[in-house]
């Protein structure tokens, strides 16, 4: 009878621990710019205060992400590298490629919960790092 149970609770910590990282998968996929045909998608990314906001370079060109106001800078991200920002005030926070120009993006943080993205503006206070 014990034996039955310690399987059992160990089938419900390993289920507990799959549907666990199922979440923060899902969460963080959420979060993401992929860099992709010459643009930032999505435009506008809508977050909370204190998420990281992670930026990945699909295209085969190099291309990097630079705030307008200078908050934040990825230096050259060539394909498959990342770049990851904690935005930790609210504000909306405008970026570009300062290698392409015409390639604008905006993250939009509050103190709500996350909603559609779009396109728009940015402003932010946070740590970047480049992967």
């Amino acid at each position: 009878m014990n034996k039955n149970f310690l399987f059992l609770g160990v089938l419900m910590v390993l289920g507990v621990v799959a549907v666990s990282g199922c979440t923060s998968q899902t969460q963080s996929a959420a979060n993401t710019v992929t860099i992709q045909n010459m643009a930032f998608n999505p435009s506008t990314l809508n977050v909370q205060v204190g998420t990281t906001v992670t930026w990945i370079n699909k295209d085969s060109v190099t291309h990097d992400v630079v705030s307008d106001t200078g908050l934040f800078t990825s230096g050259n991200l060539t394909n498959g590298m990342s770049y990851n920002y904690t935005f930790n005030q609210t504000g909306s926070f405008p970026y570009h490629c300062a290698i392409h120009p015409s390639m604008t993006g905006t993250i939009v943080v509050s103190t709500n919960a996350p909603t559609s993205t779009g396109s728009s503006n940015s402003t932010s206070g946070g740590s970047g790092i480049k992967y």
